[in-house]
């Protein structure tokens, strides 16, 4: 089984104000991720990406201690609903998950687009989503997608390389992926570009789901979560 790895930033907070923010804040604040490059990754066993970068930017402005835990994508909204962490990242928002989970302002932003073997199938034809077998990331917002709209899916691939492979060994016909982790995988497997076609299907932003039960408890920190999360919109 994959260890975890787990990484934590501990600030000190003094004076006063220090006390106050304590007070309405978790002692160390615990999210959940997964490897979700160009997003988040580890590589010499540190955790980065713009993902990464952008929590980190949000927290440090809050005064924040943390600690990140990557894992499987499945299993970091599991620990959140059973309370073992404070919330996930970065999430596209859903129904499902609002049962249980409050989304924060968006973050960073991701677009989905399907992803075939040019020329083998007509993403655009009426029998598409009838017969073609399709694929997305297990646990995701667009596996979740694609169950909701009837598209015929059967497959569970816990990583945009397992999706691919899919693809090229001719098990499904499509894959519905996010712009940026899919091109990067692509060019890391040494796919050409011209074997694979691309059709955009939205827009989606991403954000932190923190628990209900997290922010019952501290009813301001997502307003403050949020607040500092527009200072790094630049970032």
């Amino acid at each position: 089984m994959k260890q975890w790895l787990s990484i934590a930033l501990m600030l000190t907070l003094t004076g006063a104000s220090g006390s106050a923010l304590a007070d309405n804040r978790p002692e160390r604040l615990l999210l959940a991720t997964q490897e979700w490059f160009p997003y988040q990754y580890q590589e010499n066993g540190e955790m980065k990406g713009s993902g990464i970068e952008k929590i980190k930017c949000v927290l440090k402005v809050m005064e924040q201690p943390y600690q990140l835990t990557m894992t499987r994508w499945d299993r970091a909204q599991l620990l959140t609903e059973v309370g073992t962490q404070h919330g996930f990242f970065l999430a596209s928002h859903n129904v499902k998950r609002d049962e249980y989970a409050v989304y924060s302002l968006p973050v960073s932003e991701q677009n989905w687009s399907w992803f075939s073997l040019s020329g083998l199938t007509d993403i655009n034809s009426k029998m598409f989503k009838r017969q073609i077998e399709v694929a997305a990331l297990f646990g995701s917002n667009k596996w979740f997608w694609l169950h909701k709209n009837g598209y015929r899916v059967t497959k569970n691939p816990r990583s945009p390389k397992a999706m691919l492979e899919l693809m090229l060994n001719g098990e499904v016909g499509a894959i519905l992926g996010n712009d940026a982790v899919i091109e990067e995988t692509i060019k890391k497997m040494g796919i050409s570009y011209r074997a694979i076609s691309k059709t955009r299907v939205q827009s989606q932003p991403l954000g932190v789901y923190f628990s209900k039960a997290f922010v019952e408890k501290y009813p301001q920190f997502l307003v403050e979560f949020n607040r500092a999360s527009k200072q790094c919109k630049g970032n």
